[in-house]
């Protein structure tokens, strides 16, 4: 793998951990904060999703969709596609978050799951991260 993938990869991973930082920052205010966490555990994934996709050279899509992401990456890690349900929920807040008339509001249980679900995804993909590609 050259330097240069090395490099975005890792910075891939650098925000995809700002993220997870900021779920877990926002959980713990009084009162929570649960759109925001749900967002930033949604750009969490997506961020691991796409330094997995980077390092075994596949062009990541710029998209939100974290099912396409999946469904791309489980060629390279097979447990992902059992996570596609997970993946669609956190989808769900991609967007959400961003535009009035796509606004709900998220009960403080629901970000809980959000963020379990975003371990999980972390659970499988931050092995392979460390990882060289076959």
């Amino acid at each position: 793998m050259s330097d240069e993938v090395r490099e975005v990869v890792a910075q891939w991973v650098a925000r995809a951990e700002v993220d997870w930082r900021s779920a877990q920052a926002l959980a713990s205010q009084e009162p929570p904060l649960p759109e925001s966490v749900c967002f930033h555990c949604q750009q969490y994934v997506e961020k691991l999703l796409k330094a997995l996709l980077t390092l075994h050279g596949v062009e990541a899509p710029r998209t939100h969709d974290l099912r396409r992401l999946v469904e791309l990456a489980s060629e390279l890690v097979p447990g992902l596609a059992a996570l596609c349900d997970e993946a669609d929920l956190l989808s769900e807040h991609a967007v959400a978050t961003r535009y009035p008339e796509d606004w709900r509001p998220v009960e403080p249980a629901e970000a809980k799951r959000m963020m379990a679900f975003a371990e999980r995804f972390a659970d499988i993909l931050l092995p392979e991260l460390r990882q060289e590609p076959p």
